[in-house]
């Protein structure tokens, strides 16, 4: 590479530190300057363009994050790579936040540095494209559907951080949409050209997921006839989305911290580490603060995977969307199953509406597919819903107890309730209650009922 074809400003404000970097940097050919104070490193910045910018966080007079705010929100804004010591690690997070394009922990690795520079730079340089290809890619609809405040905040949350190479932790309970959500973060990121590769980590056991994750070699294990890459390496360059991550085991947590450290992988049974470049994405219906105050969760990966946090509600918080997700499901049913119901009646619309949806977004879906294929009119009536939403459990009597209610009252009109169903005939009732005759007989008796 010519100098001075690639220029890149260093504030870093250790002599020793300073001098290091800019050597490891001049042997790349670069163009290097490094101020030794956050108010150097302005006056430096000004004599631009920049490619890219290292800044540490503590710096005398004007601390790196100030430096990282204002440097962003310029015009030709540079990526910024942030240095932090360990025990800094929360300042780093608000970095992230703040747009930086990576933050690194010292004592520094010299060859991830360089690795870390180089993909911030390719990034840069690729950006019109890519915002090309974004465009285009829009067009493939990743649909978020909802008018709702906490739909809209959500999306435009994802919206302002694919962009940026920051970690995120999208939140919520199953069926809410974190898959989409992630896939979305990814359709309008600057790695929208790589590979996009999901993990249901629920769905993977202890004794296999250490070779999903990070691939294996040849003979590693009773089994491995052939090597095999893992996900990490089969989304190089992309963005890899780890569902339901809370249930990772303890072991494994350990190995993806350093990944995540470290931005290289060991294969099952390998000696030999592989860089890998990756934006994480995960996703959680669990509480994760809770998992790592009972010693369940790593906290420390944690703080890794929490950079920016996106939470989607249930459908429960927004019953003004389940009108539009019903239409949505009622068109993608109809294409896929070859049919064309042209609605929902009356008292099956009311119904849908009204309905709690504790399967969230995933269980509408299910509903509506449900109700196209089995429905034998052009409309999807009462009798096309399942019994948890019509309450209709058939020729079945229910009998409604409060929640609540104490026990002994509870059996008591359970009994009741049977006498009543069976006619008065004790010997039936019992029958049906499972007991014996002469136990209902005396709960009769305590009841005041002959």
């Amino acid at each position: 590479m010519a100098r001075s074809s690639i220029r890149l400003l260093i504030a870093e404000d250790d002599p020793g530190a300073a001098e290091a970097l800019k050597a490891a940097f001049d042997s790349e050919g670069y163009e290097v300057l490094v101020a030794a104070t956050g108010s150097e490193a302005r006056e430096r910045f000004a004599q631009g363009p920049w490619h890219c910018v290292l800044t540490d966080i503590v710096m005398p007079d004007v601390d790196g994050l100030t430096l990282l705010q204002e440097f962003v929100g310029t015009a030709e804004a540079p990526p910024v790579v942030v240095m932090t010591a360990y025990g800094s690690i929360d300042r780093a997070v608000q970095a992230m936040k703040d747009g930086a394009h990576d933050f690194l922990e010292k004592p520094l690795d010299l060859d991830n540095l360089r690795a870390v520079v180089r993909g911030a730079i390719a990034g840069r340089e690729s950006e019109p494209a890519n915002r090309a290809a974004r465009t285009k890619d829009a067009g493939q609809k990743i649909l978020v559907i909802g008018e709702s405040d906490g739909m809209r905040q959500a999306e435009a949350r994802a919206l302002r951080v694919a962009p940026t190479n920051a970690t995120v932790l999208i939140t919520g309970g199953s069926g809410t949409g974190k898959e989409l959500f992630a896939r979305l973060i990814h359709r309008q990121s600057l790695r929208v050209r790589a590979p996009f590769v999901a993990v249901n980590c629920a769905g993977l056991t202890e004794s296999i997921i250490e070779s999903e994750l990070f691939g294996h070699v040849k003979g590693a294990f009773t089994g491995a006839v052939r090597a095999k890459k893992g996900k990490f390496e089969l989304a190089h360059g992309g963005t890899l989305f780890l569902d339901e991550i809370g249930e990772i085991p303890p072991p494994v947590q350990v190995k993806l911290l350093r990944v995540l450290q470290e931005r290289e992988i060991e294969r099952v049974g390998g000696e030999e580490p592989v860089r890998i470049d990756v934006r994480l994405i995960c996703a959680t219906h669990r509480d994760l603060e809770a998992m790592v105050t009972a010693g369940d969760f790593r906290e420390d990966l944690y703080y890794r995977i929490k950079v920016i946090v996106l939470r989607l509600p249930s459908l429960r918080e927004r019953p003004e969307d389940i009108a539009g997700l019903l239409e949505h499901f009622l068109r993608v049913a109809n294409e896929r199953n070859g049919r064309n119901v042209k609605g929902f009646g009356a008292a099956a619309r009311e119904r849908l509406l009204g309905y709690g949806w504790p399967g969230n977004v995933r269980e509408l879906e299910h509903i509506v597919e449900q109700a196209v294929v089995l429905t034998e009119h052009d409309m999807i009536i009462d009798a096309d819903l399942p019994e948890e939403i019509t309450g209709d459990k058939g020729p079945q009597d229910i009998l409604r107890i409060p929640v609540g209610t104490t026990l002994a009252q509870t059996e008591k009109e359970l009994i009741l309730e049977t006498m009543r169903k069976a006619g008065g005939n004790k010997t039936k009732a019992a029958r049906m209650l499972g007991i014996g005759v002469r136990t209902l007989y005396r709960k009769l008796e305590e009841y005041g009922e002959k």
